[in-house]
């Protein structure tokens, strides 16, 4: 391995909605010396891998945006993938940041040198790079998940994951079978459903579906926005407000809880008429215990003349298709993967060592993700996560809590050039005592109480390593500054 290639205030893994925004505060508040490592040749993150046919934002675009840069140019209420990922391109090309930007750059390991209170990051290429702070904005949509199904890897025909879309491939005259009824495979079953001779759809779990509500943006909104900022952010505010009060589903029983259920079973009833179909696509258990998918075209898409469902589970894939636990053979074309993303799980990202040549991401990838307020962990001095474990949200947007961990990253950062001869190391009793509280809060929310195996849990315990049991506004209070108190302060011995 070469030497140390250059030292940096901050180094930022990951050039997706967290990373940019995360480089775009630290150049507003007048740090410079930072670099973004993207291992992709694009910036983009899961709107650039994710371009399937259908892709879009289910969170209303007006906060699927940065609050400090509002987007007066949506199209729809739920902006496809495109426009998103240019809007992140703009970004990057208004707050000058290509200069920070370095793509090609699969990161390898990330070591923490006590002797002087730097992060040593390794990449692909054998460089290697020194910085003060670390933050890590890979996020959970990165790597697909496959299904471990008998035979997976011999099929002879086509098969791809929905993050990696073969956009040559040709449906018409074709076989296709499609294996889950998740957030993507909603999104891709109506946009492609009647180009295929047949298509099958593989359902384990059926999945709570809303109406959609996706109204066009015409020109004369989009002047109106673009003219007065405020209105832009009215709507906003709007839109905010709304979600954060819906998202009360999360305690089973609730008011929202039973208003969304209500809404959701009465557009299943008046979108499908065969009852048994019906009962195939009802839930079985409590809405908001699995995501809660939104679409005005599914369930037309599934009663097609050229599709099926098929609700039994998969016992083994051949060489020409799939057959079910009925032993039902089903002869396809091709296989779409349609089965979601390791989401927790973390030691494919990269080697993660802090002190003590302690390996967080093994442990976590055991034990399931901890991290205090979703960004810090003991034993990993100086290093932050971008919507780690247990800062997800379930009905909001998740670039609010991204803002809110902008403001503790510039506060650490403004702490640690206080204190050039120092690290700080989160203290282990105020991880547990964080944990343990938010961990008791969460069982007796939805996701425990609704019925349903949900990725959200995880590791051999079988806890919520994903979502914030809190509000935004809570969440955005609490990460609002860094309290020393619960760091140890390391003094660097020279």
């Amino acid at each position: 391995m070469k030497g140390i290639e250059k030292s940096y205030d901050a180094i930022i893994i990951g050039a997706g909605f967290a990373g940019i925004g995360m480089a775009i505060r630290l150049k507003q508040n007048g740090y410079n010396s930072f670099l973004i490592l993207e291992r992709n040749d694009k910036i983009g993150g899961t709107w650039r891998d994710n371009n399937y046919p259908g892709c879009a934002c289910d969170i209303p675009s007006f906060l699927y945006s940065y609050s400090f840069e509002l987007n007066p140019e949506w199209s729809n209420l739920c902006a496809p993938h495109d426009e998103i990922l240019d809007y992140l391109n703009y970004c990057v090309k208004k707050y000058e940041l290509k200069n920070h930007l370095r793509t090609n750059t699969l990161v390898k390991d990330v070591k923490f040198d006590e002797k002087v209170g730097k992060w040593n990051i390794t990449d692909s290429n054998n460089k290697s790079l020194e910085a003060r702070l670390v933050l890590a904005g890979v996020g959970g949509l990165n790597e697909p998940s496959y299904p471990k199904i008998k035979g997976i890897n011999i099929f002879k025909g086509e098969s791809f994951h929905s993050s990696n879309w073969k956009h040559d491939y040709k449906f018409e005259g074709k076989r296709v079978g499609i294996i889950g009824t998740g957030a993507s495979s909603i999104q891709i079953i109506p946009h492609v459903a009647d180009l295929p001779k047949k298509m099958t759809i593989f359902q384990r779990t059926a999945p709570w579906i809303s109406p959609r509500q996706n109204n066009e943006i015409s020109n004369e909104g989009k002047e109106r926005f673009k003219k007065y900022p405020l209105y832009n952010w009215l709507w906003r505010e709007f839109i905010y407000w709304t979600l954060e009060l819906r998202g009360m589903f999360k305690y089973k029983n609730s008011f929202a809880a039973k208003a969304l259920k209500k809404e959701s079973i009465k557009f299943l009833n008046k979108s499908v008429k065969d009852p048994d179909l019906r009962k195939k696509i009802t839930p079985n258990y409590e809405i908001g215990c699995k995501r809660i998918l939104y679409s005005n075209l599914y369930y037309e898409a599934v009663q097609k003349e050229n599709v099926e469902l098929v609700t039994e589970n998969i016992e083994e894939i051949t060489e020409k298709g799939i057959i079910d636990l009925d032993r039902n053979f089903h002869e396809l074309d091709a296989i779409i993967y349609g089965t979601g993303f390791k989401t927790a799980q973390f030691s494919h990202m990269f080697n993660l060592e802090g002190i003590n040549n302690r390996k967080l991401f093994e442990e976590w990838d055991i034990n399931g993700g901890e991290a205090y307020y979703g960004m810090a962990s003991n034993d990993m001095p100086n290093f932050l996560f971008l919507v780690g474990p247990n800062s997800g949200l379930s009905h909001t947007s998740i670039i609010h809590v991204m803002e809110s961990q902008y403001n503790y990253a510039l506060d650490y950062l403004k702490k640690l050039k206080k204190r050039p001869n120092s690290f700080l190391n989160l203290k282990h009793e105020v991880l547990k005592k964080f944990n343990d509280k938010i961990q008791k809060k969460l069982s007796k929310m939805i996701w425990y109480t609704g019925g349903c195996r949900s990725w959200y849990i995880s590791g051999v315990k079988k806890k919520n390593v994903t979502i914030w049991p809190g509000s935004t506004i809570s969440y955005r209070f609490r990460t609002r500054k860094v309290n020393l108190s619960d760091y140890h302060i390391v003094n660097i011995k020279r």
